[in-house]
C-alpha cells in the first residue's frame, strides 16, 4: 500500500447552534428488506466517466463498474490497495510502468463477455485521447498507452513519471473500466444508463430527483456486500437532510456545520457522528468575458469589497476553515495567505471610480443550499456598500451545473457572478486542472487563459519533489487571484451522521464505497 500523510485540521471543534426536530419519530434498528439508504445531494446526470459531473455518478461507478485500485484510509493515511477486480497491480522498477493482472471470470452484464485487458485499454484511451475532448482528460494526461500482454495481463505505460496516479486517477471515477463491446454498441458515449456492468451492484431503478436503487449483481463472484440493496435518496437541501434522517427516511447523510455542532451536543438515538475526509473548496467566481466584468478593476473592486470572515461566520458559524486558494491544508501547495485578508471598501470604490463604473447591477447565481444562500447574502450586502447592486438567483442543481458549459448552450454568455464549489482527488494537480486554458467553456467558468499557469500545471505533474511542487502550485494560485476572478471562501469537511448498526466507508470527495459498508 502507498500512503500520504494528511492534515487533521479539517476536524473542527463544534459549537451549539440551530434547532432540533425532536418530535420526529425514531428509526427502528432493523431496516425493511435490509435496504441501506444513503442521502445524495444531487441527482444522476451523466454516468460516463469521461463526461460526468462527478457527484452521485462516481458513487454508482464505484458500485457497478470495475477498477484496478481502490482508496484506503487508515490512521490518517490516505493510500490505495488493489481492487477486488485484480490479482495484482504494482509499480515496476520503471516508475512509468504499472503492471496488473485481472481476475478471471468477472462477467459483464448483457452477454458482453469477461472483463479483459481490452476493456482496460479502451476505457483509459477514450478519456485520454484529445480528439474525444473528454472534460476529465487531464486525469490521463500522462498516459502513453495500455500494453496488452494477454486476456488478463497488461501494463499502464506513462509518458513520464506521475507519482499521484493512483490517488488522482486509478482510484477515482476516471479510473473506472467499461465494457468495450457494450460501449461501442451504445454509440461510444452514454449518459444515464451503463451499457454494461460487472461490479457488486447493478442499477435496479432510477426515479429522477427522487432515488437511485441498487441491488446485488447476480453474476458477481467477488466479496459479497453486507447490504443487498442500496438506495441513494436524492435530497439537495442540506437543511432538510437531517430532518429526513431523524424521520427515518435515510440512514446516513452529510450534514452542515451547524447541524453537526447541534448533534455533538445531543446525538439522535442509535446514531453516530463522523468527519470523513473531503476535498471541497468554494469560491465566488466572475465571468471575465461578460461585458460588465471585463474590466479587471471591477473584478478587483469586488475582491476588496467582500468580508470573507463575516461570510464564513454567516454560512458555517466559523466552523469551516477559510480558503486562501484551492489547495487543501496538508497538501503541497496549500496557500496560507491572500492579498485580500481584510476587506477594504474604500479601495473597492476607488477601483470602480478609476474604471468609470457607477450604479453597477450584477446577477449572482448559486445553488439554493443554506450555506450558499448565506454566502450570497453577505456578498450582496458587502457590494451594496460600494455601490454595486446584486440580484441573487437561487438555481437548482441541474441547470446550475450547466451554466458555464458551452456544450449546453449560450447561458455562459449571461453568467456574471456565481458561488461555486468543487471537490476532487487529494493532490494539488487535481485542483489546478480545472482552470487551464483548455477548460474554458467546460469547467473554467471564469474564462481566463494564462500561458504561465498552463505551463506550471503540466510541468508540476512530472515533479516528485514536494517542496518544488508546492512552490509551483502557490504561484499558480497567485496567478488565479491576480485575474480578479476569485474570492475564495472555505474548505468544507464532510460531517456525517449515520445509524449505529452500520460501519460506513467514505473516501475522498465524500463518496461512499457501498460495497464495503459493514453491518456493525
Amino acid at each position: 500500500m502507498t500512503g500520504i500523510s494528511l492534515s487533521r485540521r479539517l476536524l473542527m471543534r463544534s459549537a451549539l447552534a440551530g434547532a432540533t426536530a425532536a418530535s420526529l419519530p425514531r428509526i427502528a434498528r432493523a431496516q425493511q428488506g435490509g435496504v441501506l439508504r444513503i442521502r445524495s445531494d444531487r441527482d444522476l446526470q451523466i454516468l460516463d466517466p469521461g463526461w460526468m459531473i462527478g457527484g452521485l455518478e462516481i458513487d454508482l461507478q464505484y458500485a457497478c463498474l470495475a477498477s484496478l485500485a481502490a482508496y484506503s484510509l487508515k490512521d490518517g493515511q490516505l493510500g490505495w490497495v488493489p481492487s477486488d477486480f485484480v490479482d495484482r497491480i504494482e509499480i515496476t522498477d520503471d516508475p512509468k510502468r504499472i503492471e496488473f493482472t485481472l481476475k478471471s471470470g468477472i462477467l459483464w452484464s448483457g452477454d458482453n463477455g469477461e472483463l479483459t485487458t481490452e476493456d482496460v485499454k479502451f476505457s483509459y484511451d477514450r478519456i485520454a485521447d484529445p480528439k474525444n475532448e473528454a472534460p476529465w482528460k487531464d486525469k490521463w494526461k500522462a498516459l502513453d498507452h495500455v500494453e496488452i500482454k494477454d486476456k488478463y495481463n497488461g501494463a499502464i505505460v506513462l509518458k513520464e513519471p506521475f507519482a499521484p496516479l493512483f490517488v488522482t486517477t486509478l482510484c477515482d471515477g476516471p479510473g473506472s473500466i467499461l465494457s468495450k463491446a457494450a460501449t461501442e454498441k451504445a454509440g461510444g458515449r452514454f449518459e444515464t444508463a451503463f451499457p454494461a456492468t460487472c461490479g457488486p451492484y447493478v442499477i435496479k431503478h432510477w426515479e429522477p430527483k427522487q432515488r437511485v436503487e441498487l441491488t446485488l449483481n447476480p453474476q458477481w463472484t467477488g466479496p459479497q456486500p453486507d447490504f443487498p440493496d442500496v438506495h441513494f435518496i436524492i435530497i439537495e437541501d442540506p437543511v432538510v437532510a437531517p430532518l429526513n434522517y431523524e424521520a427515518g427516511e435515510v440512514d446516513i447523510t452529510t450534514i452542515d456545520e451547524t447541524t453537526y455542532a447541534r448533534y455533538k451536543e445531543k446525538t439522535p438515538p442509535e446514531s453516530k457522528l463522523m468527519v470523513a475526509f473531503n476535498n471541497n473548496w468554494s469560491w465566488l467566481g466572475m465571468n471575465t468575458e461578460h461585458p460588465k466584468l471585463q474590466d479587471k478593476r471591477v473584478r478587483q473592486a469586488i475582491q476588496w469589497a467582500i468580508d470573507v470572515d463575516s461570510a464564513l461566520q454567516a454560512a458555517y458559524r466559523g466552523l469551516a476553515p477559510r480558503a486562501r486558494g484551492i489547495v487543501l491544508p496538508g497538501l503541497p501547495g496549500h496557500r496560507p495567505t491572500t492579498k485580500f485578508e481584510k476587506p477594504d471598501p474604500a479601495k473597492a470604490r476607488q477601483l470602480l471610480q478609476e474604471a468609470g463604473v457607477s450604479n453597477l447591477e450584477l446577477e449572482l447565481k448559486a445553488l439554493p443550499d443554506a450555506d450558499k444562500m448565506a454566502l450570497a447574502q453577505i456578498v450582496q450586502a458587502n457590494l451594496a456598500e460600494v455601490g454595486i447592486t446584486v440580484k441573487i438567483v437561487p438555481t437548482d442543481s441541474g441547470p446550475f451545473w450547466n451554466l458555464g458549459l458551452e456544450s449546453k448552450g449560450d447561458d455562459w454568455k449571461d453568467l456574471q457572478l456565481y458561488i461555486h464549489e468543487f471537490g476532487d482527488a487529494p493532490d494539488a494537480s487535481q485542483m489546478t486542472q480545472w482552470y487551464v486554458s483548455e477548460q474554458v467553456g467546460v469547467w473554467n467558468w471564469e474564462r481566463w487563459k494564462d500561458p504561465e499557469f498552463d505551463k506550471l500545471h503540466y510541468e508540476a505533474l512530472k515533479v516528485s519533489d514536494s517542496a518544488k511542487r508546492a512552490e509551483m502550485y502557490i504561484r499558480m494560485q497567485e496567478i488565479m487571484e491576480d485575474t480578479g476572478a476569485y474570492v475564495w471562501f472555505a474548505f468544507k469537511p464532510a460531517q456525517k451522521i449515520y445509524r449505529e448498526w452500520m460501519e460506513p466507508v467514505i473516501v475522498p470527495g465524500d463518496h461512499p464505497y457501498t460495497q464495503w459498508f459493514k453491518k456493525a
